[in-house]
This record gives C-alpha cells, structure tokens and sequence, in this order.
C-alpha cells in the first residue's frame, strides 16, 4: 500500500518532501538513491533504529509498521521503499526511471528485491549485527514493550537467542538463488539489470548488492553481476546517497570483528550452498 492515511494528521500540514531514514538501512538508501538520481534535495528525519526510535508512539504514527523509510511528499504518505521510489518517478522524476521497453521487467525485479529482504536482514543481523555493540537493555526491553510490528518483535528475540544453523542456511541458499538469477540476466552483456537503461530496478538492487558485498559475500562466483556493479557503484548518487548516511563508526568495531570469524571458519561462505 504506497499511500496511506497519516495517523498524526499534521504530516498533512508538510511541504516538500521529507523522509524518516536511517544510515545503514537498505531500504532508505533506495529511496535516498532515487532522490538523488532524480535531483531532489529533501528534508531529512534520522530515525535513530539501535536506540529504538522506530518503536515509540510518535514514529509508528508515520510508519504503522515502525519500519524505515517514510516518505511525505506535500502532505501525502508514503511507505515502503519500493513503493517509495516507484512514487518518486511517476510524480517527481526529471526523467523516467522505468523507460516503457523495460517495464516488465523492472516490476518483476522490483518485486524480487521486495521479497529477498526477510533474507537479507538474516544475514545482515548475523554477520553484521551480531559482531557490533548490542542495544542497552532498557531500549530492548522498550522495543518489545512498545512496537506494534509483531513479526519484527519476534525477528529480534530470535536474534537475541540466536537464528540456528538452519535458518541461517536458508537465507545464504535463497540469496546465492537470487544473485545467480541476476548473474544470468546480465551475462547477455546489457549495462544495467532490466536492460539498456539505469533504472528503478538497479536502485532497488544496488543497496543488496552493497551490504552482502560488506559481510564477505563471494560474489567472485558471479562476474557478470559483479561488472554491473562497477558501474553502478560509480554513480554519484551511490557516493552521495549511500556511502555517505553510512555509520563508519559502526564499521570500524564490527568489520574486524567479522574478520576474526571468517578467519576461524565461521564466515558466510561456510553456510548453506556456499560451503560446497
């Protein structure tokens, strides 16, 4: 549902475009990514996720889900990224981000990289969340008091006790299944995943590719996918709307710690169909 009902009826009273992001959250580098490429500045609203923002009453009054990204554009509501940037180009794109030769095939990639976020937040919790600072107490404890979103209160007490082998084996099967699938895509030579022209469909991916490319994905096993993204990573808006929000601060305390796993034979090429 792109466009809902405001429970705080000032979000009406809004001019522009503001968005309620987070640094590191694929979703709103999208919709960041978008607005970039489009060339529209906008007001920014960080929602704070470690310190557990998005569970307090005033936050799930603009995303009932109390998830990241929110958009209001001049008063109208807008939730979940796909739908974010696919609103972005119908009603404030420049230029068109979904050329009409490619359409089909741009709503069936978006709608693939809608569906492989469950999985890719597996993996982004174990091998990237797992090695940071946990939140404080009380804020988890706030957080499964507060957030109305039941699936992502159970998400995070199953991190807490830890996903188990099997689950963590899904995600990595289900994700060398979706990159293998775009790897064939572009083994035809095109630039760009749904053809001849940058698309939604490459700002919906770009961010995917991205974090598994931080967590020590193997994506030497996918050269055709790995050349598109020496294309896309070039851009300015990945520089600008992506590397930019990200918190290096955070980097600098999990990433060695995430190496010292891959180095004791617990990295994320020793799960699932990775480790045949």
């Amino acid at each position: 549902m792109p466009i809902i009902e405001p429970a705080n009826p000032d979000l009406k009273n809004l001019k522009g475009i503001h968005l309620w992001h987070a640094g590191l959250s694929t979703c709103s580098q999208r919709a960041r990514i978008a607005l970039d490429e489009l060339g529209h500045e906008f007001e920014s609203h960080i929602v704070d996720l470690h310190g557990g923002e998005n569970a307090s009453e005033e936050y799930q009054q603009i995303h009932p889900k109390g998830l990241v990204p929110a958009m209001v554009h001049d008063g109208t509501l807008i939730i979940e990224s796909i739908d974010i940037i696919d609103y972005l180009d119908k009603n404030l794109g420049r230029r068109s981000l979904r050329p009409e030769s490619e359409s089909d095939a741009i709503t069936e990639l978006l709608q693939r990289a809608d569906d492989f976020q469950p999985l890719l937040k597996v993996c982004t919790f174990e091998f990237l969340f797992r090695a940071a600072p946990p939140a404080a107490e009380d804020v988890i404890d706030a957080f499964q008091k507060n957030h109305r979103n039941e699936w992502l209160k159970e998400f995070h007490r199953d991190f807490r006790r830890g996903f188990g082998r099997d689950r963590i084996n899904e995600a990595v099967d289900y994700s060398h299944k979706e990159f293998t699938h775009l790897n064939k895509l572009m083994s035809d030579g095109r630039p760009w995943l749904a053809g001849d022209q940058f698309s939604l469909a490459d700002i919906a991916w770009i961010p995917n590719f991205h974090r598994y490319d931080i967590i020590g994905w193997p994506f030497g096993r996918y050269p055709s996918l790995n050349r598109w993204f020496k294309s896309a990573s070039s851009r300015d808006s990945y520089r600008n709307a992506l590397e930019a929000w990200e918190p290096q601060g955070l980097f600098d305390i999990a990433l060695p710690k995430l190496e010292e796993r891959r180095i004791a034979g617990d990295g994320i090429e020793t799960y699932g169909c990775l480790s045949s």
